[in-house]
């Protein structure tokens, strides 16, 4: 029996390694936008999500002290019916093996009634926030994703060459 629930939880998986990319796509471009908006990220969360900012930071220091998986924690809550702390306490549990692992526990999974609207607002909030972030680097002139690439200075050696004449 435990063969067959763990075979099940394989395919389930593979099933959903698409899904997991929009998952880490909403994530990074979360983040992005924190990165330079944190005021107003911050914000659209609590007003989203009807959450104070004092449990925001609690569910931040929960979350791994990052903006995209607190995110993530709030809509699984808000999709599954859960309560955020229970949430959290998975994400704790099963962080290691990635979001996708977290879902299959809470009963996000494929086939569920979760998933595709789970799946249909992550990917609506992942474009929303890089429509925010563009908004940003527009109105401040600064274009991240296209310029300002680090690049290690280059050094100039001198090499010491002795030139010998065979008179």
């Amino acid at each position: 029996m435990k063969k067959i629930n763990l075979l099940l939880f394989f395919l389930l998986l593979a099933c959903a390694l698409p899904a997991q990319d929009g998952i880490s796509v909403f994530i990074g471009r979360a983040n992005r936008y924190a990165s330079v908006e944190l005021s107003d990220y911050r914000k659209r969360l609590c007003l989203e999500y009807n959450i104070s900012n004092h449990s925001l930071d609690d569910y931040y220091r929960r979350c791994g002290n990052d903006w995209g998986n607190v995110g993530i924690a709030l809509e699984i809550a808000r999709t599954s019916g859960k309560k955020m702390r229970d949430v959290c306490d998975y994400y704790k549990r099963y962080h290691r093996y990635g979001w996708n692992r977290i879902l299959v526990e809470i009963g996000i999974k494929p086939g569920s009634m979760y998933y595709n609207p789970f799946y249909n607002r992550v990917h609506h909030h992942s474009d929303c926030w890089h429509e925010y972030y563009n908004s940003y680097c527009e109105r401040h002139d600064k274009f991240h994703h296209k310029k300002h690439k680090y690049r290690k200075p280059k050094k100039h050696h001198k090499r010491h060459c002795r030139h010998y004449d065979d008179d």
